[in-house]
């Protein structure tokens, strides 16, 4: 088993993607900080190992992200599956908190990786790397954008290249070009998703505020990034009516935080 852990943003899922697709693996992908219920274990993780791959000279995977985010009674059910179907079916584990991982999955059951990409000697080679992927992105999509900007946005994101291509998309999408004022841009982070899946309206509420964020950032965040990756297929038609319900209301009201509680609050439910 490989149990990768770092901040947000700096590759793991893709990688474990990756492996997966270059193995032509038979994948199971779960969610861990949303379907983090121990009747996942037993409904869907134990009964896709213990079936047949349909790829016989496949492997069978099981990609657990955000693991940190499973209960207690979880790992321990999944570290037993994890010696129960050690010959027919392989896990890998992502964490942003490697401490919230049970010492029986860290220790001895799983091959542990540290993406902490932080260190000055790996800076100075992926940073530019990182500028020529944004730059690559930019000039295949004709946006107009500043290279040193460029360069600055990136160095202050470092390590994390999904929120720099986010704060990238969010900007251009409000001001249609990438110039000097991304380095000031406040972007609504996967923090706002997170109080949102934890139920957590009134911390979700005050991160908003503290933060300033305008109603045009919110909806942009719940749409482009909620909705689009962190929302279960499942609820995806749902909390979509919900974004179109309440984002026109806010041109007209002069009480938008209302509106914005409230479209927060059915997606809370709707995500319960």
């Amino acid at each position: 088993m490989l149990l990768y852990s770092s901040t947000p943003g700096t590759g793991k899922t893709t990688l474990a993607k990756a492996i997966c697709e270059e193995l032509d693996a038979t994948v199971l992908e779960v969610n861990a900080s949303s379907d983090n219920g121990i009747e996942i274990a037993r409904q869907q993780i134990a009964k896709f190992a213990a079936t047949r791959s349909p790829k016989p000279n496949s492997p069978k995977i099981v990609i657990l992200d955000e693991a940190d985010g499973l209960t207690p009674k979880f790992q321990e059910a999944l570290r037993g599956y994890i010696e129960q179907f050690a010959k027919t079916c392989r896990f890998i584990l992502t964490c942003n908190y490697i401490t919230q991982i049970i010492p029986a999955l860290r220790q001895g059951r799983t091959q542990a990786f540290d993406f902490n990409l932080t260190k000055p000697e790996q800076k100075t080679v992926l940073l530019p790397k990182m500028v020529a992927r944004l730059a690559g992105i930019l000039k295949f999509k004709k946006i107009e954008y500043d290279e040193e900007v460029l360069k600055e946005l990136a160095n202050s994101l470092y390590p994390s290249l999904r929120e720099m291509i986010a704060t990238i998309q969010q900007y251009y999408g409000l001001y249609g070009k990438i110039d000097s004022g991304i380095l000031q841009f406040k972007r609504v982070s996967d923090e706002l998703g997170k109080l949102i899946k934890e139920k957590k309206l009134t911390a979700a509420r005050q991160y908003i505020t503290s933060n300033g964020f305008s109603y045009t950032d919110i909806f942009a965040y719940l749409f482009k990034e909620y909705w689009e990756y962190q929302v279960e297929n499942a609820n995806k038609g749902q909390v979509l009516a919900i974004l179109a319900k309440y984002e026109p209301m806010c041109a007209s009201s002069s009480m938008p935080d209302i509106i914005i509680a409230a479209a927060l609050f059915d997606i809370m439910t709707v995500e319960a």
